[in-house]
């Protein structure tokens, strides 16, 4: 096994693991126990978004030491191979209120491309996976992209408060606009594989951190799928979905 896919074995491994531990915090919500700190507007960190990258990182750093990290919760650590990025729980106001919308992300990146994506659906039961040039699984199924049908045009779009409200009104006029529905699920990373398995006909956001983007860009390209990243204010701005589709996303 060479040391990409090791670490893909090692990344499904551990989403399912991390995606168990936050699914037991939860039942410490149902009995109002677990603390919560409001990070900023609708941003929030609980007990169980720092255990679970914990435990991301003690074995991702201990298993590949030369790997750097760059965790929501913990940070980056510099390493001297690739860099690991990381969201534990992403959605954290959908698993706060016990919404079904959220996900355990993980992506590996070498000089600055992302070559190896793991999105996992506790809920569900559901993983995503993908490593550059060999396509890309949910669970052990192919996700192929498809044509865009005739009437489609149904696209999950982000905010974020880092960008200006009228910024966020402006894109849904523009999509209603150009006929296109649209829907806010509130979990990056999982609205981009949903796009890859054909869920959603598009996905665009004007702000989105690394740790939310970076295992959806690997998995959408690898079914076949357009997705265009544009650095902005030490985040990206995002378009992905059918190639005859993300044109037409402002």
């Amino acid at each position: 096994m060479d040391s990409l896919h090791q670490r893909l074995a090692v990344a499904r491994q551990l989403a399912r693991d991390a995606g168990a531990l936050a699914l037991s915090f939860q039942e410490r919500l149902k009995r109002d126990d677990l603390v919560i700190v409001e990070k900023g507007p609708q941003d929030f960190v609980s007990e169980a978004d720092r255990a679970t990258e914990r435990l991301i990182r003690d074995v991702l750093t201990t298993q590949f030491p030369e790997d750097g990290f760059l965790g929501e919760e913990t940070g980056r650590t510099e390493g001297q191979a690739g860099m690991w990025i990381v969201d534990p729980i992403d959605g954290t106001s959908n698993y706060l209120r016990q919404h079904r919308h959220w996900c355990v992300s993980i992506a590996y990146v070498v000089a600055d491309e992302p070559v190896l994506g793991v999105i996992f659906d506790p809920v569900n039961d559901e993983l995503f996976h993908a490593c550059k040039g060999e396509g890309a699984y949910l669970n052990e199924a192919r996700l192929q992209g498809r044509k865009l049908q005739a009437g489609a045009g149904l696209v999950n779009i982000g905010y974020s408060a880092r960008t200006a409200l009228s910024t966020y009104l402006s894109t849904i006029e523009q999509l209603y606009l150009k006929g296109i529905e649209h829907r806010r699920l509130g979990s990056a990373a999982l609205g981009l594989a949903y796009v890859a398995a054909g869920r959603f006909d598009g996905y665009v956001e004007a702000h989105i951190n690394a740790w939310d983007v970076m295992a959806g860009v690997v998995i959408v390209r690898e079914a076949g799928l357009r997705l265009d990243l544009k650095p902005v204010d030490n985040g990206y701005a995002i378009r992905a979905g059918l190639p005859g589709l993300v044109d037409l996303l402002p």
